[in-house]
This record gives C-alpha cells, structure tokens and sequence, in this order.
C-alpha cells in the first residue's frame, strides 16, 4: 500500500494505526516535516519513504527500526550533519541526500547494497575511503556541486559504476585507478580544476558520454582515441591546442563541442568520424578545416557551427562542409 501525501501541509506523518493495511511506501515530499516521531517504527514493512522537501533537521534514532527500508530521499531538508541512525540500516539500495547542508560523511557509513548514492549540491569537501569499501553494487553515484578536492582509492574498486557526476567541484587531478571503472557509461567531469586526464580514460570501453567543460585541458591523452562507444563530447571553454590524432576511433561519436579553446588546426583522423552529426568548434583559432581524398568524409554530418575562429577572408569551406552550414554561419565568412 502507498501513501501519497505529497503538498499537503503536513507537520507530520499520519499514526500507522490509522492505515487500513500494511505501508510499503509513502511519498510525504513538499510538506512542513520539521521532525518524525518515533511512532514512525509502525510503518514496519515500508521499503520506500521520500520525505524530500520538507524541514527535518535529524531522525529519530528509532528510524533504524525500518529494517525493510530500501529507498530514502532526504534531499532539500536542512540536515547539516549525516543522520547517524543510517549507519544501522546497512541495506539501503537508494539513498538521495541532496541539498542538505552536509560538509563531511561518517568513516562508520559503510554501504554494502546501496546502487544509487547522491550527495549533490552540499559542501562536501572530502569522502572517507571507508565509504566505498564495500560498495561492490553500485551503479549511480552523484556528487555535483560540493568541493571535493580528491577522491578516495576506494572510490575506483566500485566496478559496478554506470554513471558518476563529478560536475561543479575543486578536482585538479584524477588518478589512473580512473580506467578499472570499465563499466562507466556517463563521466561527467565540468566546472573543475583539471588540467590533464589519466592515460587510463581509454580503458574505459562502454563510456558513451564524456563531459569535460570548463575545466583547463590543454591537451587530451591519446588514449581517448580507444573509446569506440562515445556519443558525446563537450570539451568546451577549455585550453585545447590541439587534438590527438587518434580521434578518428570514435566510430560512435554523434555530438562534438569544442567551442572556445585554443585549436589551430583538427587532426585528418576528425574526416574519419561517421557517425558524428553535430559539431561546434566556433570561437577557436582554426584557419582551415580537414578534408580527406574520400567521398565519405563525415557522411552523417548535419550541423556545424565555426564562427569566431581565424578562416582567411578569401577562405571557402570544403564541400563536405557545406550541407551543413547555417545560412548565418555562412554569413559570418562573408
């Protein structure tokens, strides 16, 4: 049975007593929840509980008596310190704390079953490495918009991993340990402070989405050439001069963004790129665009965007280019 309470006004949760059958969930978001009582032990059989939006500044130590507990989201309530009573609740599967006010995690909150943990928009400024020790079942892992300044080692024995965000922290370096999360499907990476990617970012075969903007990369390891999955690609506002030949092993790659860096040129392996469909260099220092002696040369292309770069006035694009050019693009080498 679920309980939907969410926008109620509530100050409290309904007694159990008060249900007509067992509560597996309850949905009790957007409320007025300052505090839970300890009559909430009742719910016995709840597996899913999102209280997200609401005013709690802690939870009852008689919270770890919710020992079927497997979903909880806690974001957006002003916490400010980890709730210590989910250290006894070693079988959470989900765990959103968002937005919470946390600045440091507990050596003794040791997740073995979590699968999704989000920690985003805190001021978080290190993990302990006890916290991923056991975590041998997660996939999803969010920590946007903290400052984090390192990772811990343990972090890269979580093999499982499909998705990490680390946008919008202090990371001016990552380890080589990167390349063991070889199931990693996303790796999103913006708004931080790195100026090189380990060489171990090839390694990861099943990326599909890497995000690196505005970060300072000058360069991009050779490496990254292996990554035969990759959709996408935002290395924007960065310090990229140039790029390693080895792009033209992105057989999968859809979407480019390399607007506003430092590139003078794009290696010949870019011509070899046939999925690639939409791709903005605007804003660099390029004065002429690869060509390739095939008819092939980007088959799939439909939009390029290279406005504000160093093209002569005279300079014409090639024709491989031309089907994609927006009549404003154009215009703007006139």
């Amino acid at each position: 049975m679920k309980l939907q309470l969410t926008a109620r006004g509530l100050t409290q949760l309904p007694d159990a007593t008060e249900t007509t059958g067992p509560v597996t969930e309850i949905d009790a978001g957007f409320n007025r929840l300052r505090s839970l009582s300890p009559s909430i032990t009742r719910y016995r059989h709840l597996r899913t509980l999102r209280l997200h939006h609401n005013l709690l500044e802690e939870l009852p130590e008689e919270f770890a008596a919710l020992t079927e507990l497997r979903i909880l989201n806690l974001s957006s309530n002003p916490l400010r310190r980890f709730p210590r009573v989910l250290t006894r609740l070693p079988d959470l599967e989900v765990l959103v704390l968002d937005q919470t006010g946390l600045t440091e995690i507990p050596a003794d909150f040791q997740p073995a079953a979590l699968v999704h943990l989000s920690l985003a928009r805190n001021a978080l400024t290190l993990l302990p490495e006890s916290l991923f020790a056991h975590a041998v079942s997660l996939r999803i892992l969010l920590l946007h918009r903290n400052r984090l300044q390192a990772l811990p080692a343990s972090l890269f024995r979580s093999i499982a991993l499909t998705e990490l965000d680390l946008s919008a922290n202090e990371l001016e370096i990552l380890p080589e340990e990167l390349g063991q999360l070889t199931h990693l499907a996303t790796l999103d990476l913006p708004h931080n402070r790195l100026r090189a990617l380990p060489r171990s970012l090839g390694q990861l075969a099943a990326l599909h989405r890497l995000t690196l903007h505005e970060n300072h990369l000058s360069v991009l390891p050779d490496s990254i050439g292996r990554l035969s999955a990759l959709v996408r690609l935002d290395a924007s506002r960065n310090e990229l001069t140039s790029l390693p030949e080895t792009i033209g092993g992105w057989q999968s790659l859809r979407h480019l963004v390399l607007s506003e860096n430092r590139l003078s040129s794009l290696p010949a392996g870019f011509c070899r790129l046939p999925s690639l469909t939409h791709c903005f260099v605007q804003r660099n220092r390029l004065s002429a665009l690869p060509t390739a002696e095939s008819t092939a040369t980007l088959p799939s292309l439909q939009t390029i965007f290279i406005s504000g770069n160093a093209f002569p006035r005279a300079w014409t694009p090639p024709a491989a280019y031309e089907k994609a050019l927006s009549h404003d693009e154009r215009g703007h080498l006139l």
